[in-house]
């Protein structure tokens, strides 16, 4: 695992955090000074790496076995809630309570993708991935049930989605559409919009966040194997 920060002023040089890694690794803050990072281990575990402030943690073995790229969401301060396909192609998950890791759960599902998943509010969890029919599949968590999975439809997708939130009950969520370009899709709320594209030619899945506001920051490789950004301000 490779890691570049930016200090507010500078961008640091990369620092090697060691590590075997078999998958993109997944991160996220619950936090000041705080970063949780997970990955895919040799052994098709999940693997987790922390930083509390002062130093960096040692790697250890959270079990399972993952057939991709795990994800991470956080709904509140010390939780985590991290996601991957299992070996069947559902969806499992693990989470830390503040004080101890749960034992896996299988969520169900056929996965074609990694999942995608983020919070945008306590108790409240998104989760994204591609079905066997190639649509984006969605599955959440409302504070007392998960509910069923539903297919969202629209179209076919190429890749896994990313998933991020501008506010209370509303949802972004991008993928690599049909011809290699960015797609882009919202939930305000109320009902779920369409695909619209939003160009570019992408050779690996998008990865997105927001910091704020209405603001959008969407990441993913492209033909030259270049790091590609986008941003609605």
């Amino acid at each position: 695992l490779w890691h570049k920060w930016w200090d507010g002023s500078s961008w640091s040089e990369w620092e090697d955090l060691g590590g075997v890694l078999t998958s993109a690794p997944a991160a996220v803050s619950w936090g000041p000074n705080r970063i949780d990072v997970f990955g895919r281990g040799q052994n098709q575990a999940l693997w987790h790496k922390w930083w509390d402030g002062s130093r960096w943690s040692n790697w250890e073995d959270l079990g399972g076995i993952l057939t991709s790229a795990p994800t991470v969401s956080s709904w509140q301060r010390n939780r985590l809630d991290v996601f991957g396909r299992g070996q069947n192609q559902a969806l499992w998950h693990k989470w830390w309570d503040g004080s101890r890791w749960s034992e896996w759960e299988d969520l169900g599902g056929v996965l074609t993708s990694a999942p995608a998943a983020v919070s945008w509010g306590p108790n409240r969890i998104d989760v994204f991935g591609r079905g066997q029919n190639q649509s984006l599949w969605h599955k959440w968590w409302d504070g007392t049930r998960w509910s069923q999975w539903e297919d969202l439809g629209g179209g076919p997708i190429n890749s896994g989605p990313a998933v991020a939130s501008t506010g209370v009950n509303r949802l972004e969520v991008f993928a690599q559409g049909p011809r290699n370009e960015l797609l882009f899709r919202t939930w305000n709320g109320t009902r779920w919009s369409g695909w619209q594209s939003l160009g570019g030619v992408l050779t690996s899945e998008p990865a997105a966040v927001s910091w704020g506001g209405n603001r959008l920051d969407v990441f993913a490789r492209g033909q030259n194997n270049h790091l590609w950004h986008i941003w609605r301000p």
